[in-house]
């Protein structure tokens, strides 16, 4: 197998180049054991037309022999640290934006894997004098570039912070339905049925799977409408209010439901849909992205519902695993405890913008949490010495 120093680093950097990457890209995802489809070309592309237009591109290659070897997919973005500073940085396409996937990374020969990491970690080594951070995060925990880059920069450990990204929930599906059942307490089976017969005897419910990209479409603008109700409804923001984001979504599963990576799991009720679950179908694993229900069924609890037949239905289709993606809220931990870990690398340029960037992005953040933490608690105090004496205390002042 050829060494590291036998491979080349080319930088590419226009759509044209991105375009002409298409194959040796799909290829590479094909063999990557690592990759996942929020690696994929089609991802990137699709991102890189709502998000990434003005910025500049920064695609590494790696070959040998004229072949295709490895691929990271980066861009140039200006970060704004504090009032009227701003540092450029160079992250990966699908990240920067108000869209964040999990499991992201550059896409590498498995024969030469560790070879390929190795050439691309010197090259951006050598790279920093052209850009003060370089982002690469949410890798998975054993990817070979991980361990590449940790290597390259042992001799100077703080040109390198790794930290946790994100701890996706996984729901590692067993033979049957029945079989993970099972794995619950007596109770929790005992809820999951109840809550099934009760809103299929009283409301009609009706469970659904649409793969067809001529329903997809539909159904994706019919999923943004029910999460921006259910979010309306309890008065906070939501994912589904930008031209780029809704673009993006909308153009992406239409193109990987021709491939047939999309599953929109829904949920009918009194006629009419009520939750819906957008998710991702690669290497017999099913990725969980992002849902919307009618907040008038409520009471229904349609979001459990749906989630429970989705996992069932993925355990009929012989998958894997129900990857829940990030954000660790009680209505996962319901159905698994079991996490994986992604990780993120940040490469410095020695000097004020990395100094700069650690203050804002690494420092700065746990202090104002703490100061939040202790206001909160001052505040308490104060409502409740208010409540019983009616004054404040000088130190509360």
């Amino acid at each position: 197998m050829p060494g590291a120093d036998s491979m080349t680093v080319r930088a590419l950097d226009s759509m044209e180049d991105l375009e002409a990457l298409a194959d040796s890209w799909k290829d590479l995802l094909r063999r990557d054991p690592h990759a996942t489809v929020f690696a994929s070309w089609e991802l990137a592309w699709h991102w890189w037309q709502h998000y990434g237009q003005g910025q500049p591109l920064r695609l590494f290659v790696v070959e040998h022999s004229g072949s295709v070897m490895g691929i990271l997919p980066l861009y140039e973005q200006r970060v704004r640290l504090f009032p009227g500073i701003g540092i450029r940085v160079l992250r990966l396409i699908g990240t920067g934006g108000d869209t964040q996937p999990d499991y992201l990374g550059p896409l590498l020969e498995p024969a030469c894997a560790d070879a390929a990491a190795t050439a691309l970690a010197e090259h951006l080594l050598k790279a920093r004098r052209d850009w003060r951070v370089i982002l690469i995060s949410d890798l998975v925990e054993e990817s070979p570039f991980r361990r590449a880059m940790l290597a390259a920069c042992h001799a100077k450990p703080s040109a390198l912070s790794d930290t946790i990204s994100a701890r996706p929930i996984v729901v590692h599906l067993p033979q049957s339905w029945d079989d993970l059942l099972a794995e619950f307490s007596s109770h929790r089976r005992s809820t999951i049925r109840y809550a099934r017969r009760k809103a299929e005897s009283k409301y009609g419910t009706r469970f659904f799977v649409a793969t067809d990209p001529e329903q997809i479409g539909p159904l994706f603008d019919e999923l943004a409408q029910l999460h921006r109700m259910r979010f309306t409804a309890k008065g906070e923001s939501h994912v589904f209010r930008s031209i780029e984001f809704l673009g993006f979504h909308r153009d992406v599963v239409t193109h990987c439901a021709r491939l047939g990576w999309i599953r929109f799991y829904g949920l009918k009720a009194e006629g009419k849909t009520i939750a819906l679950l957008y998710c991702y179908r690669f290497r017999n694993q099913v990725f969980y992205f992002q849902s919307g229900f009618d907040p008038a069924f409520e009471k229904l609890r349609p979001g459990f519902l749906l989630l429970g037949y989705a996992i069932e239905h993925a355990i009929g289709e012989g998958n894997e695993s129900f990857d829940m993606m990030r954000g660790e809220h009680d209505y996962k931990t319901q159905w698994s405890r079991q996490q994986r870990t992604t990780r993120s690398l940040t490469l410095y340029r020695p000097g004020p913008a990395a100094f700069l960037w650690r203050a804002r992005f690494e420092q700065l953040p746990p202090v104002w949490a703490r100061l939040k933490r202790w206001m909160r608690g001052a505040g308490r105090a104060r409502a409740a010495v208010t409540a019983t004496s009616g004054t404040v205390p000088e130190e509360l002042e």
